[in-house]
């Protein structure tokens, strides 16, 4: 957790990221810009409209950590020990030290945040409607009725079905509990995060291109491509551990004729690599396997050239077991994209793995949509924050 601990509340530590201080400046200042218009509020003195404008900011930011709370106190009620909270530009995040352990848990924890502030917002609509008689204008209009707006904003925003949001982590648990895998449920809801963002981008542009407004497209876009970064480092990481859990026998193919390391590159081309890119041959030297063969590292080379000319060695080659974990090769290979593995059983070849056999693997678990999806997972995921409507 970074930023600066501001305080405990109820047990649970506040920390506000540097980054808040952006959306809290401009916030700030929208507050004041719209207070101190004159034809709206003509009795509010400059010095009035910039202490309501701070204190509307503040409340706003109130909002948000009541989620994030909401949030807190559910994972400790369900015994899910929590670090504390951290205030971000896009939100808040609650750091917990595990996971909802169910689909029951996990709609809990996730769906108490929006609902809190759905009832915050619903309050404060009430008392801006009915609050006329003992509240003054610039209250009732100008932060009431500004706070109940993005209160029913922020609890509608994080409802929508895709990470990072809320409504990703809801919708995560509805088709975890309908089929039983949480992976599977966390591909769809990173695909539901995706096409939020897309959608978000995409209204961005339309409202726009109807109104002149240049600032909603500024922040549609820039909201849109975080979720969407968000949404598909969850994929990846989901994908990932999936790897890492599978043995190399699940992975592997079978292995393909050994090619010998004197052969002229020109017959071993017609008569082993011709009609099989993406594949890789080992090439051995007696019984020994020193390298692998393929079209991609026979490229720009001459026929004449011998097969060990063509070949990659022991630095693009990991040799494995057939019952060892795929977390011990990532574990041991630097450059995942371009990971071969000859898996040998006693010093016999039993099978290979080539990035194409991982994407195999990952379509096989139904979690890769189709051909041209990454080969191999990126790195891990950053937290997910829960992101307010600032519009």
């Amino acid at each position: 957790m970074g930023g600066w601990k501001i305080g405990r509340i109820g047990g649970v530590a506040v920390y506000v990221h540097p980054s808040w201080a952006i959306i809290a400046l401009f916030l700030g200042f929208s507050e004041w810009t719209g207070f101190s218009d004159r034809f709206v509020f003509p009795s509010l003195s400059p010095a009035g409209a910039l202490a309501l404008a701070a204190i509307t900011t503040l409340l706003f930011f109130g909002s948000v950590l009541a989620h994030e709370l909401a949030h807190a106190e559910m994972s400790r009620a369900r015994g899910i020990p929590v670090l504390g909270i951290t205030l971000l530009l896009f939100g808040g995040v609650t750091h917990s030290t595990e996971s909802p352990r169910t689909p029951k848990e996990e709609f809990l924890v996730t769906v108490v945040g929006p609902v809190t502030n759905l009832a915050i917002g619903g309050a404060l609509l009430a008392l801006h409607v009915w609050g006329g008689g003992f509240l003054s204008k610039p209250i009732r209009v100008g932060m009431v009725g500004f706070l109940a707006v993005e209160n029913l904003l922020l609890g509608g925003f994080n409802l929508l079905p895709g990470f990072p949001l809320d409504g990703g982590r809801v919708l995560r648990a509805l088709v975890w509990r309908a089929t039983g895998d949480q992976r599977k449920a966390t591909i769809v809801a990173g695909r539901g995060g995706q096409a939020v963002a897309l959608l978000m981008v995409a209204a961005g542009i339309t409202w726009t291109a109807t109104t002149g407004n240049g600032l909603t497209l500024i922040w549609s876009v820039f909201i849109g491509m975080f979720i969407f970064q968000s949404a598909s480092a969850v994929i990846a990481e989901s994908r990932r551990q999936v790897l890492h859990d599978a043995t190399v026998r699940e992975v592997m193919s079978p292995p393909p004729p050994t090619v010998d390391a004197e052969l002229p590159l020109g017959v071993a081309i017609d008569r082993y690599l011709q009609g099989h890119a993406g594949e890789a041959f080992p090439v051995v030297r007696g019984d020994q396997v020193i390298g692998f063969v393929s079209l991609r590292t026979a490229q720009g080379l001459s026929p004449d050239h011998l097969v060990q000319d063509a070949m990659v060695g022991g630095n693009g080659v990991v040799g494995a077991r057939p019952d060892q974990r795929m977390s011990e090769l990532f574990d041991r290979s630097t450059d995942t994209h371009d990971l071969t593995v000859l898996v040998l059983d006693q010093g016999r070849l039993v099978g290979v793995i080539e990035p194409e056999d991982v994407t195999r693997y990952l379509r096989r678990t139904q979690l890769l949509p189709g051909p041209g999806a990454p080969e191999v997972p990126p790195p891990p995921a950053p937290p997910r924050p829960d992101l307010p409507a600032t519009g």
